[in-house]
């Protein structure tokens, strides 16, 4: 059994600050021991990765008590993808996280028994088609959810405040197989347990 976590973009944007994100990411685990949370940052500049990890370190702790957050390494992810409880993949671009992933080696098999969340880019590379707001696109995920994924949805950051929505809508629903279609606003986020 694998629990997916799909957020629509910044946990910060949302109405409680991320608070029921953050329970949901643990619910389950056994919470007097560290929970094991790997971080993914491949959708980002390598070059950021370190002061992000410690951004993402903050806002955890404002909801998670006992935790440790481990930088994923691609040369490495497979076995941490294995020692963790908790697989977080982080927005960014999509295109080099799915690259990267794919370059990875075969991380999936380890996901049994794991949480798996994904924001943004992230929740895209979980799903089987995702459609790219800013670059009016639709793309093809790892499928580890069998739906169709919108991120950002109806969002105030301006590289969106153009956008048409219903247009971007009705591509990705007419985009290859029939598929529930998932639109998660900022911060929002929706929980699969398979």
């Amino acid at each position: 059994m694998k629990k997916y976590i799909l957020v629509g973009g910044y946990l910060h944007k949302a109405k409680d600050g991320g608070k029921a994100f953050f329970e949901e990411l643990i619910k389950g685990f056994d919470q007097n021991r560290p929970i094991k949370i790997l971080n993914c940052m491949f959708a980002r500049n390598r070059d950021g990765w370190e002061n992000k990890l410690q951004e993402n370190r903050d806002l955890f702790s404002k909801y998670i008590n006992n935790f440790e957050l481990i930088l994923a390494d691609p040369k490495k992810f497979v076995e941490q993808v294995k020692a963790s409880d908790v697989v977080f993949l982080q927005g960014g671009y999509t295109e080099p996280l799915m690259k990267t992933l794919s370059e990875s080696g075969d991380w999936i098999k380890g996901l049994e028994g794991k949480t798996i969340a994904g924001t943004s880019a992230g929740a895209e590379v979980i799903s089987k088609y995702y459609y790219i707001c800013s670059t009016s696109r639709t793309g093809v995920g790892f499928g580890l959810l069998p739906i169709k994924f919108i991120p950002h949805w109806h969002s105030d950051l301006d590289e969106y405040l153009n956008f048409d929505w219903d247009k971007g809508l009705q591509e990705l629903k007419d985009y290859q197989e029939d598929l529930p279609v998932y639109t998660l606003a900022e911060g929002d986020f929706v929980v699969f347990n398979r």
